[in-house]
């Protein structure tokens, strides 16, 4: 089929950027006549343009009734039109949707941005806009805001005004339109989006910082919950209890507990002494039955006292605390442990 410069003013018979001739045909009579553009689909990505924007660009011009998504690639104009009249038509449309403004080049890609529609020219990096009064405009941004990403044939259109872009650079001997690509945001990437916060986009990026916040979070948290069991740092733990608890606590049984016994005989030495010997027996601190430490303690007669919570701390529990509370968590609540923390009343 023959090609025409896009630019119809350009009369170079080596004018590298070209175009199908439109071609049509008249079918039905009367009341039903209508006109079928035979090579729309090949005239748009040429023009690097969905082809429903050039068929509802002829019907504003025309005011006829068109179909903007045909599935058998059959676009139709309501009446009877003439190939030669819809050549001038789109001849409009190019100027007013393809062309730079700035070096009348046709390698551009629409932007919707802000509620305006621009022209991302990949050869000089202009960007201008398209007068938002037109009726065409209206429907490219009721179609952007409906659709809230691109349809198949806005990626075509991106695909076309890329290649363009590149093949120019090729045949000219520079950089030019592979700089433009990269400073405009395309970057090689085929899918280039229409708008630069696509929803897509906007999700993907939304769904990685999450990812990473959590990831963060649950990091801090393993973090706060290693306990240092040493000798050192319970007692430095133990320093920074409230006085009435610290004077109850009494590490090592050097003081005198509350029921008066002292000399390392206590019945907290009792019970500490009797959980060590067990888990020694079983191997593992998560061997030891609940039920058995609670009825050990509530034989000594300390299963409410406050001592005993740090014989606890001390005896069933290891460097996997976080985990080991809440299995435990009956038999704490019973001893009163765990309606003592934050969180737990």
């Amino acid at each position: 089929m023959a090609t025409i410069n896009i630019r119809s003013d350009v009369k170079d018979p080596f004018y590298r950027y070209k175009m199908e001739k439109l071609q049509s045909k008249i079918e039905g009579k009367g009341n039903g006549i209508k006109t079928v553009i035979v090579n729309l689909s090949s005239v748009a990505q040429s023009l690097a343009r969905p082809g429903d924007y050039v068929i509802k660009y002829f019907g504003f011009e025309l005011g006829a009734q068109t179909n903007t998504n045909p599935a058998d690639d059959r676009w139709i104009i309501n009446g009877a039109h003439e190939a030669s009249k819809l050549q001038d038509y789109l001849d409009g449309f190019i100027n007013k949707f393809v062309l730079c403004k700035k070096c009348k080049n046709p390698e551009t890609e629409v932007v919707i941005k802000d509620g305006h529609i621009l022209l991302d020219c990949k050869a000089c990096g202009q960007r201008s806009e398209v007068d938002l009064r037109l009726k065409l405009s209206s429907f490219i941004l009721k179609k952007q805001d409906k659709k809230g990403k691109k349809t198949k044939s806005d990626k075509k259109a991106a695909r076309k005004a890329k290649q363009n872009g590149n093949a120019d650079a090729g045949e000219n001997g520079n950089d030019n339109g592979s700089e433009n690509n990269s400073e405009n945001g395309s970057g090689g990437n085929d899918d280039v989006a229409i708008e630069a916060g696509s929803d897509d986009d906007l999700t993907r990026r939304i769904k990685n910082g999450v990812d990473e916040i959590d990831a963060e979070k649950i990091e801090v948290k393993d973090d706060e919950w290693t306990v240092d069991m040493s000798a050192e740092a319970v007692k430095a733990r133990q320093q920074q209890l409230p006085d009435d608890l610290k004077q109850k606590l009494v590490l090592g049984g050097d003081d005198e507990d509350e029921d008066g016994e002292g000399g390392g005989n206590s019945a907290y030495d009792q019970l500490g002494n009797w959980i060590t010997s067990e888990v020694e027996e079983n191997g593992s601190v998560d061997k030891l039955d609940d039920i058995a430490i609670y009825l050990k303690a509530k034989e000594f007669g300390i299963e409410t006292k406050h001592r005993t919570l740090l014989v606890l701390v001390q005896t069933i529990f290891d460097d996997n605390i976080v985990k080991q509370i809440p299995k435990r968590a009956s038999m704490l609540k019973k001893v009163g442990f765990l309606g003592r923390l934050p969180g737990f009343h």
